[in-house]
């Protein structure tokens, strides 16, 4: 089966999403909350596509990785959401620099980070 590179890359993309944010929990649940916040804005497409874009058997595409910044990129998308949250709920409108978005960001990495001390945080 022929798959054009450019969905190939949104199949890894919609992958790497699920492994990072998905908690299994409450999966199908999950799964939603993971394409609402930021699978839609990545991927441009449905939930139904998305969730066949993780049918191993029906993508084989394990020869393909995505670059080691994709995926640290894909990995902090939460941590840079819960950022613009805070920073939106300081001051609404307001502009910021962007040394002020990475003090934001590494205070929330940091605080991520105490809350699972023993969480391994790697990108493989």
């Amino acid at each position: 089966m022929y798959i054009s590179e450019h969905l190939k890359w949104r199949i890894l993309i919609a992958r790497a999403l699920k492994s990072f944010h998905f908690e299994s929990e409450n999966a199908n649940r999950n799964l939603k909350r993971v394409f609402e916040v930021f699978g839609k804005y990545l991927l441009g497409t449905t939930y139904d596509t998305s969730l066949t874009y993780l049918n191993k058997e029906k993508y084989d595409i394990s020869e393909l990785k995505l670059p080691p910044y994709i995926l640290i990129a894909l990995k902090l998308l939460d941590a840079i959401r819960l950022t613009c949250d805070r920073l939106h709920a300081r001051r609404p409108n307001a502009s910021w620099t962007l040394t002020a978005i990475v003090e934001e960001l590494l205070a929330v990495v940091r605080e991520k980070e105490k809350g699972h001390p023993d969480r391994k945080n790697r990108v493989d």
